[in-house]
């Protein structure tokens, strides 16, 4: 269901609040994954596809499953590293951010208490 005029007006004043407000964010939340992080996750599945039916081929030789045994491997190694490191920049950026955000809340607390005394 497409948006309304205004719910996309809506949409983008947010937007603009936020790269107002915080550009670092803004642009980190903006930018999909690098291609070469997808490109290495996408060998890194089909790899492992492929060292299945390598190990199911163990009825024809016993290297044939070894072979798929140590690409499937190999293979979960290199997604779960992809994967973890695609996790582990959004989420120092978004810790930065949490940080960042309740800092300025207590500022804005303690120069609201200091007003009211």
């Amino acid at each position: 269901m497409p948006l309304s005029d205004r719910e996309r007006q809506i949409l983008n004043e947010i937007e603009d609040a936020l790269a107002t407000e915080d550009p670092k964010f803004a642009s980190k939340v903006a930018t999909l994954p690098r291609s070469a992080e997808q490109t290495r996750l996408r060998y890194g599945i089909a790899g492992f596809v492929v060292g299945v039916l390598m190990l199911l081929a163990i009825v024809f030789h016993i290297l044939w499953g070894f072979a798929g045994f140590v690409l499937m491997l190999v293979s979960a190694v290199v997604v779960l590293n992809q994967l973890k490191n695609l996790g582990n920049d959004r989420a120092l950026d978004l810790g930065g951010q949490i940080k960042g955000g309740f800092a300025r809340y207590m500022e804005g607390r303690r120069k609201g208490t200091d007003q009211a005394d």
